[in-house]
């Protein structure tokens, strides 16, 4: 009688330590105290980011293509956003703002930063929300949760341009993110002369163009970490890709792996890359770096 009792004991402890594949709607990051969590949506058109706190804060870094509108509303769904408290756009093209009326239309936002110019433009429709607003520029620091800084390195901003772009860090405790949404050899040479660029994770800039992510840039950066974004059926620049896996850096691409998430405590982060829905929800990977 030992043997069914002794079966039954390891296979409820094969249970317990064995991790399960999630396929709820709704993913638990479950932050404690200190942590945060990037997340890099896998919208099929454009790029959204989402950021979260250990006090269920959280902060959208652009919208999307607004062809890429249910996408964005369920992955928001997904990681429990019933409102947003900081707002960022970074750059004027549709890929970064399509969904901007409908982010506004749909949840409550505390305030929004975004560049002088792009205010200008959305001036009209902003002023139809109980929105704070706040325009950006090279130089400034805000806080953006608990122990999250953000510090703006450059803001294209000229009236008229239809592109626009930012580069930014943000900071949380040891680590950096450096959030780029302009490709330009100009201000890469103009970021490296200025800035000690060196930084955990690195938001590749324009979905891997072949106009940004310089070797010079990169040597600079040294991430861990890189994340590209997909543009529709557009694929990164293979020199770019190129580049990125001579550094020996961890790519994720969000048109391959689905939506990336790197929760973050004081010192170190793990990954979580979670599939499409058509695929069912759930995470795929799961790694621990120090």
């Amino acid at each position: 009688m030992k043997k069914p009792i002794v079966l039954f004991l390891t296979l409820l402890i094969l249970l317990l330590i064995t991790p399960t594949e999630s396929s709820a709607d709704k993913l638990q990051l479950n932050l404690t105290k200190g942590e945060i969590a990037y997340t890099f949506f896998d919208l099929t058109h454009g790029e959204a980011t989402l950021i979260q706190g250990d006090r269920d804060q959280t902060v959208l870094i652009n919208t999307g293509h607004g062809q890429s509108e249910e996408e964005l509303e369920e992955r928001l769904n997904m990681f429990n956003v019933s409102s947003i408290d900081t707002l960022i756009i970074t750059s004027k093209q549709i890929e970064y703002i399509g969904n901007l009326p409908w982010i506004l239309g749909n949840y409550d936002i505390e305030r929004l930063f975004l560049p002088q110019s792009l205010f200008t433009k959305f001036e009209k429709l902003l002023s139809d929300f109980d929105v704070q607003v706040t325009t950006y520029k090279k130089g400034d620091h805000y806080s953006l949760l608990n122990d999250l800084h953000i510090e703006i390195l450059y803001v294209e901003d000229k009236e008229g341009d239809d592109k626009g772009g930012s580069a930014f860090f943000i900071n949380h405790f040891d680590q950096k993110l450096l959030y780029m949404t302009v490709a330009n050899p100009h201000v890469e040479k103009q970021l490296v002369q200025e800035f000690d660029l060196k930084s955990t994770m690195f938001k590749v800039p324009d979905f891997g163009s072949d106009r940004g992510t310089s070797e010079d840039l990169l040597d600079e950066v040294d991430p861990q970490v890189a994340v590209i974004f997909r543009n529709g059926e557009n694929k990164p620049s293979s020199y770019v890709m190129e580049r990125l896996q001579e550094t020996w850096i961890d790519i994720y691409q969000t048109s391959r792996i689905g939506t990336v998430t790197i929760k973050c405590n004081e010192k170190d982060y793990e990954i979580i890359t979670v599939r499409p829905k058509k695929d069912g929800l759930f995470p795929k990977s799961w790694f621990t770096r120090k």
